[in-house]
């Protein structure tokens, strides 16, 4: 069944009130978050007249959709209070308990939901606070650069942080980069953080143009259920 269907199915079956104010409206507003961070992510999905709808398998869904989802998707989609953070994930973990229920298979099964949720949770006042400061830190750049070759916008995966160098590898480029930040930044980044940003080629030298969304990448081993002890 398809990643859409799953999730109306699901909204019926619980009587979810509708989010007028989102895209999808008819998927609550937990769901309908949550549905346009993965087409954000690069699931695919197919253009109706009512609008966009993922078409992916519910297997599809991975960690990483998980991490960008808590920690970098709702503090940027006027999600701001413990509240209402707290509301969207209990609505979350309670869809992929539903689909467990209900021998759904998905991408996240085996995974143990809450104890993953509450390490991303964890991490979003750092992750917030650094695609702040890099946001910031562009207006510098932006005023020093006179001349850009090439511009890039991916998500970057940080792979080497060599004193005030970052080292970034894109999803869709093949060919690494690195960048240089003040140490303040780079003391708030961690290896394998995902960094949605705008990078520019000024000939000598790559520099952040502009900076969204910060998100931890988790091996797919974290949050593992532990095994059951030979008998």
């Amino acid at each position: 069944m398809e990643l859409y269907e799953v999730m109306k199915e699901y909204v019926r079956s619980q009587g979810v009130a509708p989010a007028h104010e989102l895209p999808t409206p008819e998927l609550g507003k937990s769901l309908a978050l949550f549905h346009s961070c993965l087409m954000e992510s690069g699931l695919e999905y197919v253009e109706f007249p009512d609008g966009r709808k993922l078409i992916s398998s519910p297997m599809e869904i991975n960690l990483s959709h998980l991490s960008r989802f808590v920690v970098g998707f709702l503090p940027f989609n006027s999600i701001s209070t413990k509240t209402e953070t707290n509301e969207v994930l209990f609505d979350l973990y309670s869809f992929f308990r539903w689909m467990d229920k209900r021998d759904l298979n998905h991408g996240l099964q085996g995974i143990q939901l809450d104890a993953v949720i509450l390490k991303l949770t964890e991490s979003q006042d750092r992750c917030l606070k650094l695609s702040h400061h890099l946001d910031e830190a562009t207006g510098d750049t932006l005023k020093e650069i006179t001349h850009i070759v090439e511009t890039i916008n991916d998500i970057f995966c940080v792979t080497k942080i060599d004193h005030d160098f970052i080292h970034l590898q894109g999803q869709n480029h093949d060919d690494p980069i690195r960048v240089r930040l003040p140490l303040d930044i780079v003391g708030l980044i961690h290896l394998k953080d995902s960094l949605d940003l705008v990078v520019g080629d000024t000939s000598d030298r790559w520099v952040i143009l502009e900076a969204g969304q910060v998100y931890p990448e988790l091996g797919q081993g974290e949050g593992s259920a532990p095994s059951a002890p030979a008998g």
